[in-house]
């Protein structure tokens, strides 16, 4: 397990509705810790400076000051930006401001992952604290790359699917975009999801079958990860985004080598 600090944040949005959708997609990561929701540019500099956040996610179209002319603003200790907007025209703008991601509206929960993915390696970077002996650094940024624009990327086009399990004495419907993996117990399987796990009286292999092999990887005989909550591959381990590692076994690296390489 990593004693990894939670990245704060800080929402600057206008729209009720997009600050809701942020708020709950934040809620399902367990590294993000949310600060403020802020409705101008003007109420979120303060903040800013006060607050030191790691993240601020802001919209460009801001009553009184732009999210743009916010972000330029920012000069001394400048977090990371999540720049989102309603036009891709805006892109190019975001990233000649050195913003970490731009979001083009309306954005999924996946795509928001892929951001944080993104977020949370350039802040591994600049602290130092993902020095992996395992790989080289250059090899090791382009295998995050791979994860970041390829295994999440392709997790959009997936349908989203629905399992039915049974939960002591009662059928739950799970839906699988939602589950971050599966931990074998025996005859039981664990379902790990980002606010609680189900004790399920199933093997692993049938578990397999019901989740099918498009959105999920096995990695050991005893976990099954659904490919979009992996954040980074480091020697024999993944973490997943419940800020766990889970190991590698020998039998199936040659699985997660297709996964990140292909």
């Amino acid at each position: 397990m990593n004693n990894f600090c939670p990245l704060s944040i800080i929402i600057v949005e206008n729209d009720q509705t997009d600050a809701s959708t942020l708020k709950q997609y934040i809620s399902r990561i367990p590294f993000l810790k949310l600060l403020m929701v802020c409705r101008t540019a003007i109420e979120a500099l303060d903040l800013i400076y006060t607050k030191k956040p790691d993240i601020v996610i802001v919209d460009v179209d801001l009553p009184m000051m732009s999210g743009l002319e916010l972000v330029s603003g920012l000069t001394s200790q400048k977090p990371q930006i999540i720049l989102t907007a309603a036009h891709q025209q805006y892109a190019f703008n975001g990233f000649e401001l050195d913003v970490t991601d731009f979001l083009l509206k309306p954005f999924d929960y996946q795509r928001f992952i892929k951001a944080i993915c993104k977020i949370k390696q350039r802040h591994y970077n600049l602290n130092s604290e993902f020095n992996s002996k395992e790989l080289v650094p250059a090899k090791r940024n382009t295998l995050l790359d791979d994860l970041n624009t390829k295994v999440v990327t392709k997790s959009l086009a997936k349908e989203q699917r629905f399992i039915w399990v049974k939960v002591d004495k009662k059928m739950m419907n799970l839906n699988t975009s939602e589950i971050v993996y599966v931990e074998g117990l025996r005859d039981y399987v664990k379902i790990h999801l980002a606010k609680i796990n189900y004790i399920v009286n199933l093997t692993m292999t049938k578990t397999e079958e019901l989740l099918g092999n498009s959105s999920f990887i096995r990695v050991n005989r005893s976990f099954i990860i659904n490919k979009a909550f992996i954040i980074c591959v480091k020697g024999n381990t993944i973490e997943t985004s419940l800020n766990n590692s889970l190991p590698i076994g020998v039998n199936y690296k040659d699985a997660v080598k297709q996964l990140v390489f292909n």
